[in-house]
């Protein structure tokens, strides 16, 4: 069977890198500290590929066609270059996936597929902190959090475990590392696509969400970017401490069934719809039962609207 050398979950977070001299200088040493050593330890692991877990902010997918898990196929995936990053063009271990993919599959999960499909700041931002060359091999998954209605938190738990089961069978030489990311609490400029109604903002904003960057007007996009501009602007972000060391001690105390009471709604009224991303967390916990998953850091960080952390899961204990 193929080894998890090394596993971890961490945030992403837009404005972090977009407003990155805006944190005091004690945060931004702390959290590029905390950065930093997860990338000193995925490269320590010599991992021949990371199965990189994230979500998307309506750049690749849609609600003219949102699947719950969608696994990227092909040679390579390219970011779409927002939120400040480079448009890092990244090598899709393509054998591994396909096989992953087919083992899902004869598990009962119906995951989509797309082939060489580009990826947004969800997966870039770990690419950018953790591995700028960008050359160590990813198997993506995304994950939808952001377009309710939503997988749940223990659907996410069980398609962990399935994708255990699948790293499990493949060539007993390869090592695997794991990347989640996205959370913790925070409140992203994106609305519930079910509360629209039609107004011409709120026209706009299902147009966007329907078809995102590919062949908006101008004007639409302008109006998309002031809205995101207020949002910064005016710190309507959410951040929940309690909400947020809650998840880390249920991951330090290996308790990862228990983040499966989190409902939608109550994730939404503590965290802000940003906080939906812990699926991510529970899909590469999931995977590694038995473990528990060291805070390397942790920064509230108001201005980046954002429960910024990042944690170390105990592979080596497995």
């Amino acid at each position: 069977m193929a080894t998890i050398v090394s596993a971890f979950a961490v945030s992403h977070a837009a404005f972090m890198l977009r407003a990155w001299e805006k944190a005091p200088q004690e945060t931004r040493d702390q959290v590029a500290a905390g950065y930093r050593e997860v990338s000193r330890r995925l490269y320590a692991s010599r991992p021949d590929f990371v199965l990189l877990i994230g979500s998307d902010h309506y750049q690749s997918f849609f609600i003219d066609n949102m699947p719950a898990f969608c696994l990227g196929l092909g040679n390579t995936s390219k970011g779409w270059g927002e939120a400040g990053i480079p448009p890092y063009e990244l090598a899709i271990a393509s054998t591994p996936a396909q096989n992953i993919l087919e083992g899902l599959l004869e598990r009962n999960f119906d995951v989509a597929y797309g082939r060489n499909m580009p990826l947004d700041h969800a997966f870039m931002t770990p690419i950018h902190l953790l591995m700028a060359d960008a050359d160590i091999p990813v198997v993506p998954l995304f994950q939808n959090c952001v377009a309710p209605p939503l997988p749940t938190v223990a659907r996410c738990l069980q398609l962990g475990g399935a994708l255990r089961e699948c790293i499990d069978q493949l060539d007993d030489k390869l090592r695997v590392a794991l990347i989640a990311t996205g959370g913790l609490s925070h409140e992203v400029p994106l609305v519930d696509w079910r509360s629209l109604g039609n107004s011409a903002r709120d026209s706009a904003w299902l147009h966007y969400m329907s078809r995102g960057r590919h062949g908006d007007s101008e004007q639409l996009q302008a109006t998309i970017q002031g809205e995101m501009a207020r949002w910064g602007a005016n710190n309507l972000g959410r951040i929940d401490e309690d909400f947020d060391r809650e998840i880390l001690s249920l991951l330090a105390t290996g308790k990862y069934s228990d983040l499966a009471h989190h409902s939608f709604e109550q994730i939404n009224e503590r965290a802000g719809n940003g906080g939906q991303e812990i699926r991510n967390w529970a899909t590469a916990a999931g995977a590694l039962p038995g473990t528990t998953a060291e805070t390397l850091f942790y920064a509230p960080t108001s201005q980046w609207l954002t429960g910024i952390a990042g944690v170390a899961f105990s592979v080596g204990d497995m």
